[in-house]
Order: structure tokens, then C-alpha cells, then sequence
């Protein structure tokens, strides 16, 4: 006895698919805590060695490179969705392989 059932193979549907770009207030959100996460640092490298030679300019370096990789992250996320809107009609849905 042969069993004739057809098994359908679904390619997985991609997560990011229906979302829309991460929210401003998002962006804010999180760089309010990882500057709070480095002050933190600042604070606790200060109780613990008593010595903030560079310190403060590494975390306050870290902090900044956060907030410019997040503007640039949040700008090029609204520019991208735009231009593929803009393109078809309908959001871009960038698939890199």
C-alpha cells in the first residue's frame, strides 16, 4: 500500500516583513539608556580604581558613536522605506542574499 498524500514545502516567512521602521521614540529610548549605561560605568571605574585617566573619554566617545550610528540608522531606515515606496508602491522588503 502506496500513500499518495503530498507534502507542500513553505518557505519561512522573514520576520521583518509587516514591521514598519523602528520608532523615533525608539531611537531616544535606547540611547537615553546606553548613555546612562556609560555614565554608570564612569561611576563604577571610579569607585573601584580610584582612577579615571581615559576613562571618561571612552565611555563619552562610546556614547557619541552610539547616538551617530543611531541617527544614521533611523535616517537611512526612512530614506530606504521611501525610496522603495516610491519605486513600486509598496514598502521595500530589502533581501539581501
Amino acid at each position: 500500500m502506496s500513500n499518495d498524500r503530498q507534502v507542500e514545502a513553505h518557505e519561512p516567512e522573514e520576520s521583518g516583513e509587516g514591521e514598519g521602521p523602528f520608532s523615533i521614540q525608539g531611537y531616544i529610548l535606547l540611547n537615553v539608556f546606553f548613555w546612562a549605561f556609560c555614565a554608570a560605568e564612569v561611576v563604577i571605574v571610579r569607585l573601584w580604581l580610584k582612577d579615571t585617566t581615559g576613562v571618561i573619554f571612552f565611555f563619552g566617545l562610546l556614547a557619541v558613536g552610539f547616538t551617530a550610528v543611531s541617527i544614521y540608522d533611523c535616517v537611512s531606515d526612512r530614506l530606504g522605506r521611501r525610496r522603495g515606496e516610491a519605486d513600486d508602491g509598496q514598502p521595500s522588503t530589502n533581501q539581501h542574499s
